[in-house]
């Protein structure tokens, strides 16, 4: 009975979040200017590649060492003060954007980028609290709240003043104002600067590896919006961004695994590890079945339900029909590999994840010259590609590993 309430509440924290993304696809898709999203996409990918970036190794040893700590106040506020380095550090980086960018943005949206990235970062890393302690019913309500500040914000922003500006700030206030909550949440666990040089050595040669996985993902998953900016024009990114959004639907699936699967396997791994590696290796056979049943739901989706959500002009176009069933083929893909990527996390063998990651994101890279001749949909082809190959690289060092 329990187990039935924790997965409700797992589906609830994806289902909820959902609906709230599916109205902002449909308002973006149809409402905001494809410039004005289009330049929020390029700036967006930016800081999401900043996070892969600054946040890999805070966030995977976070998540790997919770359940081992016995002071969890210390440990929480370790992490807390890291990510008090990496904002500032993070300054210096958005100004590196002002420079490559200069006047394509004005000086408030750089301003309202920084504050997002920092914001939106503190509130992730501690929402991970909620996750890990199992304390579902306030991770739920905190995975509304962002989803809030994140698709409803920005649009009611948007729709008062039309500008890249009021899309920006309406995403950076709702963060904001989620943070506030998620401190009052937090409340009992009073921040304080700690920093221990021995732990922080600990943490780092666990993750270290993660972060150059973290690079090539994005890479793979979002380089091809800066190709498809510079050798297209801002409407393909926002159209392909959209398309890409949408196709995203599959995520939902992966996040219900995250929050249902990993904080359950974490736990079980310092228990009994032979049995927690045996019960992740059931979830992923059935995880396989769901996410093959979702592409063919995906193949089945006629083109006036989609029109709902997607613009007509564009989900009627064949090319970019096509676009989209290939995108999805590769966001399901995506997610497997990501939940294959838990033997890594359980057998501390990041290195062999790393390598893995950046040789297959070269291939892809130059895969990504074939969006002058062939357009969006050379993105999303080489998106798929890099995933398969990937894919079939972790279950063959799954395999020799004899797991």
């Amino acid at each position: 009975m329990l187990k039935n309430k924790s997965l409700n509440l797992s589906i609830l924290t994806v289902f909820i979040p959902l609906i709230l993304q599916f109205i902002y696809i449909k308002y973006v898709s149809y409402e905001v200017d494809k410039n004005v999203y289009g330049d929020f996409i390029i700036l967006g990918t930016f800081i999401y590649g900043l996070s892969q970036i600054f946040l890999s190794i805070p966030g995977q040893s976070f998540s790997r060492f919770y359940n081992i700590t016995e002071n969890k106040t210390y440990f929480i506020n370790e992490f807390r003060t890291y990510l008090i380095a990496i904002n500032i550090l993070s300054i210096f980086i958005v100004y590196s954007l002002y420079l490559i960018y200069e006047n394509r943005f004005s000086m408030i949206v750089y301003l309202l980028i920084y504050i997002y990235f920092a914001i939106s970062n503190n509130y992730s890393l501690n929402q991970q609290i909620f996750l890990l302690s199992l304390e579902r019913k306030k991770y739920l309500a905190l995975k509304i709240f962002e989803a809030i500040a994140k698709y409803i914000f920005p649009l009611l922003m948007y729709y008062k003043f039309k500008t890249l500006e009021s899309f920006i700030g309406g995403i950076t206030l709702g963060y904001i104002l989620s943070f506030i909550i998620i401190m009052y949440y937090l409340k009992e666990i009073p921040f304080k600067i700690e920093f221990n040089l021995q732990n922080q050595k600990k943490y780092f040669i666990f993750a270290y590896p993660i972060l150059i996985s973290a690079v090539f993902s994005w890479s793979m998953s979002f380089s091809d919006r800066y190709f498809i900016d510079y050798y297209l024009k801002t409407r393909d990114v926002a159209i392909y961004s959209i398309l890409a959004q949408f196709s995203g639907f599959a995520n939902f699936s992966a996040i219900i695994y995250g929050i249902y699967v990993n904080p359950i396997i974490l736990r079980e791994y310092e228990k009994d590890k032979v049995f927690a590696l045996k019960l992740l290796k059931k979830y992923l056979k059935y995880f396989l079945v769901v996410l093959i049943t979702m592409f063919i739901i995906a193949l089945l989706l006629p083109k006036s339900l989609l029109a709902i959500f997607i613009e007509k002009e564009v989900i009627f176009n064949e090319y970019y029909y096509n676009t989209f069933i290939i995108l999805v083929l590769g966001i399901i893909l995506t997610v497997f590999q990501t939940a294959l990527s838990m033997y890594f996390v359980l057998l501390k063998r990041l290195d062999i994840h790393a390598k893995i990651f950046m040789f297959v994101a070269i291939v892809n890279l130059g895969l990504n010259f074939l969006i002058p001749k062939y357009g969006i949909i050379a993105a999303s082809i080489s998106t798929l590609i890099a995933y398969l190959l990937l894919n079939i690289f972790i279950l063959l060092w799954i395999k020799n590993a004899k797991i």
